[in-house]
């Protein structure tokens, strides 16, 4: 049975977070804002990947800022959110690894501006809407953090590998990125080859407002297109391709 269809609102508020399920086949987001447009890509054009469970990181959000915009995915319905605690994603035993491209003062360049948070939120679909529209449920678990630590720590420390990895927007010129995601040598780039558990077997990659043309992973093929992504006619998002098995990034 579905680990989602299972979930009471008492167990959602009360109950340990299904933490093995939250990571498991995933799609992890950094610098996501608010955009649910993977949401609804994996929901209907790409449902064959069974990607139920999102994780969302962002330090440029406020868990009140989340809190006001919860209720926005159209078509669904929050049944049930918490808070969350560190210790509640984190393993004892993990030991995080740096980067050795990371530049630490540019790393922390922004940390005295957001106060870090988690919260969990599952979602139901509306008796007015069919299956077209998507899942019965999904998940969402946002994190007020920085996105590369953020995976290293939930992944790596949990021997996990998100199915799909999305970079979209990610705001390194104007945006108070410290990092350009999308560059071959980036620290992002880095956790996700170095990953023991793998790498993603997809990458959303582009934005809004110009041609999204520089993304420099070579481990990765272009394979569909996603224009207009943001509504009504905007933007373009194109989704690529591990090549080879989700192991072939590991060294």
């Amino acid at each position: 049975m579905n680990w989602l269809a299972e979930l009471t609102r008492e167990k959602i508020e009360k109950g340990p977070i299904p933490l093995k399920e939250l990571l498991e086949n995933s799609l992890y987001y950094p610098s996501s804002g608010f955009d649910g447009g993977v949401v609804k890509d994996c929901n209907t054009v790409g449902n064959d990947h069974q990607i139920t469970s999102f994780i969302y990181c962002d330090y440029g959000v406020g868990e009140q800022a989340f809190l006001n915009q919860r209720d926005s995915f159209l078509g669904y319905a929050c049944i049930g959110n918490r808070r969350v605690f560190m210790n509640e994603l984190l393993s004892s035993t993990w030991i995080p690894s740096l980067p050795p491209t990371l530049n630490r003062k540019e790393y922390t360049l922004y940390k005295d501006t957001w106060r870090p948070f988690v919260q969990w939120a599952v979602f139901e679909r509306l008796p007015s809407r069919d299956r077209t529209h998507g899942p019965d449920r999904f998940s969402l678990l946002y994190l007020g953090g920085e996105g590369v630590a953020t995976y290293q720590a939930l992944y790596w420390g949990n021997k996990q590998r998100p199915k799909a990895l999305a970079i979209i927007q990610p705001g390194h010129a104007f945006g108070l990125n410290w990092t350009n995601y999308t560059e071959q040598a980036s620290p992002l780039h880095w956790v996700v080859k170095n990953n023991p558990a793998g790498a993603p077997s997809m990458i959303y990659y582009g934005g809004y407002g110009r041609n999204y043309t520089d993304f420099s992973w070579t481990e990765y093929s272009p394979q569909r297109k996603i224009s207009p992504y943001y509504y009504p006619e905007y933007g373009s998002v194109m989704v690529y391709k591990l090549n080879g098995s989700s192991k072939g990034l590991q060294v």
